[in-house]
Order: C-alpha cells, then sequence, then structure tokens
C-alpha cells in the first residue's frame, strides 16, 4: 500500500478509536454522566469514511479509489460494498469484532423492546419482501442465540442502524430525552454494530495487508 492509502487508514482509525476506545460522556456542574449519542456519533464518522472507498479496487490499483454509484439508495449500495469486502477475506471478522463487544449477546434482549425503532412498514433494501425492522430483529435474534451470521445478516443490521443515524441527526429528540437510559441502552447497542463493522475492516487490513494498526500514543497526540 501506498504512503497516501496508509495515512488515510491511519486518520480513519484514529476517528475509530475515539468511539472503540474512550468514555463519551456530558459534564454539568463539575459532574460527567456518560452520553451514549456522541459515541455513536464517532462510530459513525469512521463508518462514512470506510464505506466511501471502494476497497477492493483501491487494494488493486495502489490508489485511492472512491465509490461510485447512481442508485437512490447509494449509501446502503456502498456498505453493502464494504460488507462483501471483509466478508471476502474472513467471514468471522464482524461477528468475532460484536461478540467482543457485547459479550453478554444482549442485542436481541435491548433493542426488541424499541418499539419506536419498529412502527415503521417501511421495506428493506435487501427486497426481502420484510420491513428493515423485521429484518434487523431477525439478525439480531441469530446473533444472540449464537448462530453464525451471513453477510445478509450484516447488511440487516446495518441498515436499521443506518436508520437510526438519519433519525438521530434528522429527527427532533431533545438532548433530555438521548440521556433517557432506554435510548442510551438503544444506542450503544447500534453503536456496537457500527464499532465492530469497523473493527473488523481493520483486521482484514492488517491480517491480509500487513497494515499496521495504530497505537494508542497515537490516538492521544491527537486529543
Amino acid at each position: 500500500m501506498n504512503h497516501r492509502i496508509i495515512s488515510t487508514l491511519q486518520s480513519i482509525e484514529i476517528s475509530h478509536s475515539f468511539a472503540m476506545n474512550y468514555n463519551h460522556g456530558v459534564e454539568m456542574h463539575g459532574k460527567w454522566d456518560s452520553f451514549e449519542p456522541t459515541r455513536f456519533v464517532y462510530a459513525f464518522f469512521a463508518f462514512n469514511m470506510i464505506y466511501a472507498i471502494d476497497w477492493k479496487l483501491t487494494l488493486i490499483e495502489n490508489r485511492l479509489k472512491y465509490q461510485r454509484t447512481s442508485s437512490e439508495n447509494y449509501a446502503k449500495d456502498q456498505f453493502q460494498s464494504l460488507i462483501d469486502f471483509v466478508f471476502d477475506h474472513e467471514n468471522l471478522a464482524f461477528e468475532n469484532a460484536l461478540k467482543f463487544l457485547d459479550q453478554n449477546r444482549e442485542l436481541f434482549s435491548v433493542v426488541s423492546t424499541m418499539e419506536e425503532d419498529y412502527n415503521s412498514s417501511r421495506k428493506s433494501n435487501r427486497n426481502t419482501g420484510n420491513s428493515i425492522a423485521q429484518d434487523f430483529l431477525t439478525a439480531s435474534k441469530k446473533f444472540s442465540a449464537g448462530i453464525e451470521l451471513l453477510a445478509s445478516d450484516h447488511f440487516d443490521l446495518l441498515q436499521m442502524s443506518y436508520t437510526v443515524r438519519n433519525n438521530l441527526f434528522h429527527g427532533e429528540k431533545k438532548a433530555h430525552q438521548m440521556k433517557e437510559k432506554g435510548h442510551r441502552n438503544r444506542l450503544l447497542h447500534y453503536g456496537n454494530i457500527i464499532l465492530a463493522t469497523n473493527e473488523s475492516f481493520f483486521e482484514v487490513m492488517k491480517t491480509q495487508y500487513n497494515y499496521r494498526r495504530i497505537e494508542n500514543w497515537e490516538v492521544q497526540d491527537n486529543l
């Protein structure tokens, strides 16, 4: 890999590490409280930068090649490309990363109680005939039951997380609502899906392409 590719990877991984390895909170009158939305947002910053690049073509040509698509669902087309890249190299990378973040496999038990996420009939972009919510619940239940996840399950988990991201960025939630326990748990687990996706990508780059993962001091220098 050339210097520009490596530099880009390191820059993205620093954003990923902010979400992966640091506690996130808000301070009021000298007291800090956990605030999962900032972790979720940092995870998405890194995710957006990763899936914007066509990594298969980048590594073939040894130069950065960005995704191009004319589809109205361009973002989901792009992260499908990322999923395919990861699964083509290591089909358990994502699942192993998610198990590390959610060691008790609580994903289904937590998110299945969030009714506001599942009152929409918006159809899945995978053309399954189900809603995004239905496909997400099926995939999250598989994970919680210890059943091996397929690339299609990864997509179903991501498209729901992306929908939540859109609702968070463009919806009408107030800060005090974001601090409610239910919403914090919700974003913690959706954030885990994004972080596991990012982490699986970096592990593929490390094991298959000799990318050197950044160290803590490199992250500290960017705080």
